[in-house]
């Protein structure tokens, strides 16, 4: 493979008949292309061209040689075009890893007209609530959300989500509203955490204190839907995506509490392997996910 530049080269002078339309079809010095056929000659250990002051032969091994050349020629022409094909449209097959919830909820409905825009380009969904290998499953991208644990990948920051704490009328009917943080322990708290670990609620008033709190949940979930039809059903007071409850709260169904205190915003982010290159379906859904950010309820 060493030789391939002096092996095109070759195919050049056959095709153009001399060393000289050889060199002007190349845009290097007739001398330039003497050196490799000679290079190439001394490699080879056989003539390849009968030389005389008016026109150039091939010998038999160069008739045999020059079919091998112009087929590597050939296939190396054809790898630029089919890559140079790729890079200028998406195709291929996009996996994307994200939560069950959000690939349903709200990825899914917003890339109707992406795929509409890339014919080339089908699409999978790994719909997974674990953090998942994404060399080892082949993952182009996963959309995380809140703090990132994976190490050794690249992570683009698409836009952030508020966080509310909400409960439902009937909850606060039978116990009260809480006026401030605090309060929070004295009342029931649905927890978006795995079996019964402790929630650590983070709120920042109106002239910027902090105030943590540490619940302990009398129902957990990690499962967005499924904490939202806790809180609904009267279970008790949670913190939650607020665009995992815009329309209860629209409707009434729900009502956000603590309004004078605010939670930290959670980042919503595109993460893929680190690679040398890009691919180009890669850079487009990340580019059309910032684009509609609005559309996934991103704030900023």
């Amino acid at each position: 493979m060493d030789n391939f530049r002096a092996m095109a080269i070759f195919v050049q002078v056959f095709d153009n008949g001399s060393f000289s339309a050889a060199a002007r079809k190349l845009g290097i010095t007739k001398s330039a292309v003497s050196q490799q056929i000679n290079q190439l000659e001394d490699d080879l250990g056989t003539r390849l061209l009968h030389r005389t002051t008016r026109q150039l032969n091939l010998t038999e091994a160069g008739e045999l040689y020059l079919q091998g050349c112009r087929e590597m020629v050939n296939a190396a022409e054809g790898a630029n075009q089919r890559i140079g094909q790729y890079s200028k449209e998406p195709s291929g097959t996009l996996r994307i890893s994200c939560s069950h919830d959000f690939a349903a909820d709200h990825l899914v409905p917003i890339l109707g007209p992406f795929m509409e825009c890339h014919p080339k380009l089908s699409l999978e969904i790994d719909g997974s609530d674990e953090v998942v290998n994404l060399v080892e499953e082949q993952i182009d991208l996963a959309i995380r959300i809140g703090q990132l644990n994976e190490s050794g990948w690249i992570a683009r920051k698409i836009g952030e989500f508020d966080e509310v704490v909400v409960a439902s009328p009937d909850y606060l009917e039978r116990n009260g509203v809480p006026e401030k943080p605090s309060d929070l322990t004295n009342h029931y708290w649905v927890a978006f955490t795995r079996r019964k670990q402790p929630y650590q609620l983070r709120l920042k008033g109106s002239t910027g204190e902090q105030h943590k709190v540490r619940l302990y949940g009398r129902a957990h979930s990690n499962s967005a839907p499924s904490m939202r039809e806790m809180i609904k059903a009267g279970m008790g007071i949670g913190q939650i995506l607020r665009l995992n409850v815009e329309s209860e709260l629209r409707n009434g169904q729900l009502v956000e509490i603590l309004t004078d205190y605010h939670s930290e915003t959670i980042g919503i982010y595109a993460v893929y392997p680190q690679r040398a290159f890009l691919p180009l379906k890669v850079r487009a859904i990340i580019d059309y996910l910032i684009e509609k950010k609005s559309m996934l309820g991103v704030t900023s």
